[in-house]
């Protein structure tokens, strides 16, 4: 199955997870993997400069961030910790995470999600 960007569909939010600041994405397939996978979602996601994502808990599904692009803090279970290009963070069922990107500039996101 390819998917094209052009066939993706788009979000935009001020507030993702009780977070502040815009959040923009886009989502590869989230159609077929309702149904026919265990995955959830794949987002490509772009967070603005001082954005963030609230911290929230993952029951009944896991997620993976992986960070393409910026700089900021990744919030996993209350506790912080920094992050960059390359790094990534699995958050499990039972389990919570949140991101805070820095004021220097966007930051981009792999997004992943499946049910557990």
């Amino acid at each position: 199955m390819i998917v094209r960007r052009a066939e993706m569909g788009t979000f935009e939010t001020d507030s993702c997870h009780d977070g502040q600041g815009r959040l923009i994405g886009f989502e590869a397939f989230a159609d077929y993997a309702k149904q026919e996978s265990g995955f959830k979602y794949l987002h490509d996601d772009e967070l603005a400069p001082g954005a963030s994502i609230g911290e929230h808990r993952h029951e009944g599904d896991e997620e993976i961030y992986f960070v393409l692009e910026g700089h900021g803090q990744m919030i996993v279970d209350g506790e912080r910790y920094p992050i960059g290009p390359g790094d990534v963070c699995i958050t499990r069922s039972g389990h919570s995470h949140g991101i805070l990107n820095s004021p220097d500039g966007p930051m981009r996101l792999l997004v992943v999600c499946a049910n557990v």
